[in-house]
């Protein structure tokens, strides 16, 4: 969609099309401020003097080494830059609304969590519960992962739910 719009653009620009240029971008940018904005009219007044920027800078004979569309958006920036947005108008939700919806971010919470509680242990420990309980593997499997024996893997274990214990207080 970008490549036809700025082929557009340099076609418009090399014929000296600026009226039509802009008016392609009229409405985009009048939409950005009003949104930004929050109000009809601080919106049409910041729009204006957008446009009215670059039909100068057109006009003058401005050469972009970048696609006309960012110089637009940046200029859209800018000149919104000077503005305040308006107040937000309070809502409320309707009555139908139904607040429980599935958490995405659950099993990072959890995960990141879980990663807080061994960082306290020492990194034989840490090793081993994180192999346990992040990647489910059984004793045998850690044993052979780390190159200790099973033995090894069961004290570890031992000795970190015994601190995991002591420091959640249970």
């Amino acid at each position: 969609m970008h490549d036809a719009r700025d082929a557009e653009d340099r076609r418009l620009l090399e014929a000296g099309e600026h009226k039509l240029l802009l008016a392609a971008y009229f409405h985009p940018v009048r939409e950005r401020c009003f949104l930004r904005l929050r109000d009809r009219a601080a919106g049409d007044e910041a729009a204006q003097r957008v446009l009215l920027r670059l039909l100068e800078e057109l006009r003058r004979g401005k050469v972009y080494r970048v696609p006309y569309r960012v110089v637009v958006w940046m200029v859209c920036e800018w000149t919104l830059g000077g503005f305040w947005p308006g107040a937000k108008h309070e809502g409320t939700l309707p009555e139908e609304w139904d607040a429980t919806a599935s958490d995405a971010f659950a099993e990072w919470e959890d995960d990141h969590d879980l990663g807080v509680l061994l960082a306290g242990l020492p990194p034989r420990q840490r090793e081993v519960l994180d192999l346990r309980y992040r990647e489910g593997l059984g004793p045998e499997q850690i044993a052979e992962r780390l190159g200790i024996t099973r033995n090894a893997v069961d004290q570890a274990l031992h000795n970190g739910h015994r601190k995991l214990r002591e420091a959640l207080g249970a």
